[in-house]
């Protein structure tokens, strides 16, 4: 079961267009893998939880 972060993260990567791509070291993913992995592969996905709440930190850090 997804936590309210990760399906807000879900449905952020839902709503992006179907050229969407990021690349991840040597790995470049597309919307569809993205989605994919995020569903299939908990470390996966916990990473991209922690990257997210890393930049909402850095964000919010910056305001000040």
């Amino acid at each position: 079961m997804l936590t309210d972060l990760e399906k807000a993260i879900l449905e952020y990567l839902k709503r992006q267009p179907n050229s969407f791509k990021w690349v991840l070291g040597k790995e470049v993913y597309t919307k569809e893998t993205t989605i994919e992995k995020f569903m299939k592969d908990e470390k996966f996905r916990k990473m991209i939880v922690e990257q997210a709440v890393l930049l909402a930190i850095d964000l919010f850090s910056k305001g000040d």
